[in-house]
């Protein structure tokens, strides 16, 4: 009897990944670039603990996303200012990936399953020494994901510290994401959590509606890059005759560490928003025509006191993914007190 040997395609190095999906319209429209954005979205302050503030003081926020197929994920988040304390958010996000057909060895259907991954996060940002240009934060989170009889658990902290310009319009911030352990794993082998550094710069223009942002992400990694071993368009060596390993240039490298966001803020009730993601359109899109993947869109509109978040992302072309956000201060429902009381 022969035997023979294969290796399944490296699709990532850590568990857990759902942890990434960005949580509202106005992080996915900007190409998950928006860890330096500060204000008063509470997707923010998911990604980046630094970006909890006043603004979001009894917020509340519902996000949905149909993701792929018929998997769907969602987001639901309230933030709470406390005077001389800081800010807190408690959030749970999920993706539902529905039922699946359970079949024996022999391929006989004997059932149903479903699969299930939660983030439950709970959030404190606050300023530095009582100065506002400095801020800090750091979220706590313990994820959890079922899938048929197999569960796994983690707990995981992100720390982030933020730079406010407000003089310039300018925002910098370093953060890092997802520094935790895997403390159920699926199997007998303990995987890693998808450990995250980033820095990120926001200038908006003074004259001007529109604001840019740049983060670089996974700068823990030097090469992020991946190599399609089945590419359908090899290079055959003549000599030889065999396939010649496709090379990624230094830029190709350095730009799927960075993302790119502008947002043309006319105003807090109307802002219209582009982002562009290199390396998932790099490792998303098709080989010869990549069409728009790796880019996002999206508006943000206030309708009496509420913020709804519209976003659009393409993976592949022809295939877009929809976020909708709604968002709400509690606080506009109290009635107005009567000027005697």
């Amino acid at each position: 009897m022969t035997w023979f040997y294969g290796h399944a395609q490296l699709g990532g190095s850590s568990s857990f990944a759902f942890v990434n999906i960005d949580p509202t319209g106005k992080t996915a429209a900007l190409g998950s670039s928006t860890m330096a954005h500060f204000g008063r979205d509470l997707g923010v302050g998911y990604l980046n603990p630094a970006g909890l503030n006043e603004k979001m003081h009894n917020s509340a926020t519902l996000s949905y996303n149909n993701y792929f197929v018929d998997i769907n994920s969602g987001f639901a988040a309230y933030a709470y200012h406390f005077k001389n304390f800081g800010t807190m958010m408690g959030s749970i996000a999920f993706t539902d990936y529905g039922y699946f057909v359970e079949t024996d060895v022999t391929g006989q259907v004997i059932g149903e399953f479903w699969a299930q991954d939660y983030v439950f996060q709970v959030g404190y940002g606050n300023v530095w020494r009582k100065d506002d240009r400095f801020t800090y934060g750091s979220n706590l989170k313990f994820l959890y994901s079922v899938y048929e009889k197999y569960v796994a658990t983690a707990f995981a902290l992100d720390f982030g510290g933020a730079y406010h310009d407000t003089a310039n319009l300018f925002h910098a911030s370093a953060l890092v994401r997802n520094l935790g352990y895997n403390t159920i794993p699926y199997t007998d082998v303990v995987e890693n959590l998808p450990l995250d550094i980033q820095l990120g710069f926001s200038k908006k223009l003074k004259h001007n509606p529109l604001k840019m942002t740049v983060v670089g992400h996974n700068l823990q990694q030097p090469d992020i890059s991946y190599v399609n071993v089945n590419s359908r368009n090899k290079n055959i060596d003549l000599e030889t005759g065999e396939v010649i390993s496709a090379q990624v240039s230094t830029g190709d490298k350095i730009m799927r560490h960075i993302n790119f966001g502008a947002e043309l803020v006319f105003s807090e009730n109307f802002q219209i928003r582009g982002g562009y993601n290199h390396m998932r359109r790099r490792e998303l899109g098709p080989e010869v025509t990549k069409g728009a993947a790796g880019f996002s869109w999206g508006v943000g509109i206030a309708i009496k006191k509420f913020m709804l978040d519209y976003a659009m992302v393409t993976y592949f072309p022809g295939v877009n993914v929809s976020y909708f956000t709604i968002s709400k201060n509690l606080s506009d429902f109290r009635r107005a007190k009567p000027e005697n009381y």
